[in-house]
């Protein structure tokens, strides 16, 4: 079934792995040119044509071509169809820069899987593999919320602005103008719009994929805790059984540690990126909204601003999240039955507390924690925007215009 990564339960009892969240995801992946196959493969070489295309069209040529209609079409541009293409244009140029990050590390993404195969080992209780199991079906349904707002906001950009007789995002097209009458207006709106739309897609991805990374983690850092409560809990457990489990949970948090150092640099430069942008793309949405907008162009424009949001406060809440559950893994080790353990459990078990006292955290560039306190901050920049149009009498001039 092309959905059954969504189902509670699988007809065949089967219950799924925790690399089974990425499926939806590396499958985008694959359509985007991301993840070639091997280099013995007899589709190799036309995979990486369809790469070439897809990184010239999205990094290369679609910021450049709407700077570029500014400089070649400016004054044909109303108020609303500038709004509308500005607030898109640091979008699709932080995307860039995300994406010139992201390909050199790709190989991240199988490293990953392997680790969470090791990690799984220790699910061997019946009730743990189905926590990993609600994981990934909460993982890939985040990934169909995601491609559905993604979506709707290139086509309700495209269908609005095509029956205003305008294109979708105004970039410049060499060979189309719009202007030579409706069939040349609906060929440049299709061309933008298959351009936008893999773009789109592509930066779904990208956003997406901390998102889950954080989901997985939290799960299993939820069982790690439940793991250190039950020590020294059995019945006729000897102490060198109980010592052995004590020094597992240890290794699982190290796998852990090291599941997180595989992402960290990735996320710490695309979340850079796109608190960068965050409060500028918001600031020009609102402008859009608030002063430009008509019925249609507006809906799209609110589900641009939602998919602002969503690129960076859902992982921002989760690090808050991963960082309290920290806290609870440190104080379940502190509580835990070790009493009247003997003399090496207790030494390994301060050993353990002594390591789980730095919480895990991610950094934007290295620069500030990523938390909901910077992402607040950064969003707050979009006031900002809004106030100096208002204050420098811009509004003002381009109603008139």
């Amino acid at each position: 079934m092309k959905f059954k990564y969504l189902e509670e339960s699988t007809t065949s009892g089967q219950l799924f792995p925790s690399r089974f969240a990425y499926k939806y995801l590396e499958r985008g992946m694959k359509i985007m040119g991301w993840l070639p196959p091997a280099k013995n493969s007899t589709y190799y070489w036309i995979y990486m044509i369809w790469r070439t295309v897809i990184v010239f069209a999205t990094v290369l040529y679609l910021p450049t071509a709407m700077f570029g209609s500014y400089f070649i079409d400016f004054e044909g541009l109303t108020p609303g169809d500038f709004l509308t293409s500005v607030q898109a244009v640091f979008n699709a140029s932080c995307f860039a820069l995300k994406l010139v990050v992201m390909l050199p590390q790709i190989k991240c993404f199988e490293r990953a899987k392997e680790m969470l195969d090791v990690i799984d080992k220790r699910c061997v209780r019946y009730e743990d593999r189905v926590e990993v199991h609600r994981c990934v079906i909460l993982c890939n349904y985040t990934f169909m919320v995601y491609q559905c707002l993604y979506s709707s906001y290139a086509t309700l950009t495209y269908l609005s602005s095509a029956f205003m007789g305008s294109p979708p995002w105004g970039f410049y097209l060499p060979f189309v103008d719009y202007r030579d009458g409706p069939r040349s207006l609906w060929v440049a709106a299709t061309l933008e719009y298959i351009i936008g739309l893999a773009e789109v897609f592509c930066s779904q991805m990208m956003d997406l994929f901390p998102v889950i990374f954080g989901f997985l983690l939290r799960t299993h850092l939820k069982l790690l805790i439940e793991r250190v409560e039950r020590l020294r809990t059995a019945d006729q457990e000897s102490e060198d059984q109980s010592h052995a489990e004590l020094v597992n949970c240890i290794k699982d948090h190290k796998l852990l540690l090291e599941f997180c150092d595989v992402f960290r640099s990735v996320i710490s430069r695309t979340i850079f990126a796109q608190f960068l942008v965050i409060g500028l793309g918001l600031g020009m949405s609102m402008l859009n909204l608030l002063f430009f907008s008509n019925l249609w162009t507006g809906l799209a424009t609110s589900v641009f601003i939602v998919i602002l949001m969503i690129q960076t406060f859902p992982f921002c809440y989760i690090c808050e999240l991963i960082d309290n559950d920290c806290n609870k893994l440190t104080l379940a080790i502190f509580h835990s039955n070790w009493l009247d353990a003997d003399k090496r459990y207790k030494s390994t078990l301060v050993y353990f507390l002594h390591q789980t006292q730095q919480s895990i955290n991610f950094k934007a560039g290295g620069t500030f924690a990523i938390s909901m306190k910077t992402n607040i901050e950064m969003a707050k920049l979009a006031f900002t925007v809004v106030t100096f149009f208002k204050q420098m009498n811009i509004l003002e001039k381009l109603v008139k215009n």
